[in-house]
């Protein structure tokens, strides 16, 4: 089955965080048990969604790319014809009432263009800082399962990672390649197989 990405401007006229499906990431307890996130797109339209996504990313020690991905929910707000094929997602630990995203609950953003048909241009991944450097963090996996998200609303992703081996070890572990060789520009293709 092909899934068909809906692309459409950022200016619509929903106001709440639209619902893209549920994603098991661990939570920490004794040990890692399984989690049930829930995959959102932000709505720039909506002011809770910003707020929320403000509030969040403010708090986030060591942010890299939260804040281009709030400055991407800003340009569209504000009608920018350069962001006007951009979306950003967050995964958050809520599992309802997506109408009042809880900021404490975002786990993660990612910033996305669409680049052609059923083709994504991944522009800014960010799990929360606060679980990426502890060695036993609450929640594991978010970076993935945001991956993972995006894969069922396409058919290609392409990016360009940072330097970090451990950055592009986090692609490669995901199914992406990276093209031509030393580039930092990687390319995820779904396997037609995945589509039946």
């Amino acid at each position: 089955m092909q899934v068909k990405t809906e692309f459409k401007s950022f200016n619509n006229n929903s106001f709440t965080a639209k619902y893209k499906n549920p994603i098991n990431i661990g939570k920490l307890k004794n040990k890692y048990e399984s989690y049930t996130a829930s995959f959102v797109e932000i709505e720039p339209q909506n002011k809770d969604d910003v707020s929320a996504l403000e509030n969040a990313i403010k708090y986030w020690v060591n942010d890299k790319f939260g804040i281009n991905a709030l400055y991407a929910v800003r340009a569209a707000r504000d009608g920018s014809q350069y962001y006007c094929y951009h979306k950003v997602y967050a995964l958050t630990a809520q599992r309802d009432n997506f109408e009042k995203l809880n900021p404490d609950e975002i786990l993660g953003v990612v910033h996305v263009g669409l680049v052609g048909d059923n083709k994504l241009f991944v522009e800014h991944l960010q799990t929360n800082p606060n679980y990426l450097y502890k060695t036993k963090p609450e929640y594991v996996g978010i970076g993935t399962a945001m991956i993972n998200s995006l894969k069922g609303l396409c058919n290609m992703m392409t990016l360009f990672s940072s330097k970090e081996k451990s950055v592009k070890d986090f692609y490669i572990k995901n199914g992406f390649c990276e093209n031509p060789p030393h580039s930092n520009a990687y390319t995820w293709i779904k396997d037609i197989f995945d589509r039946f």
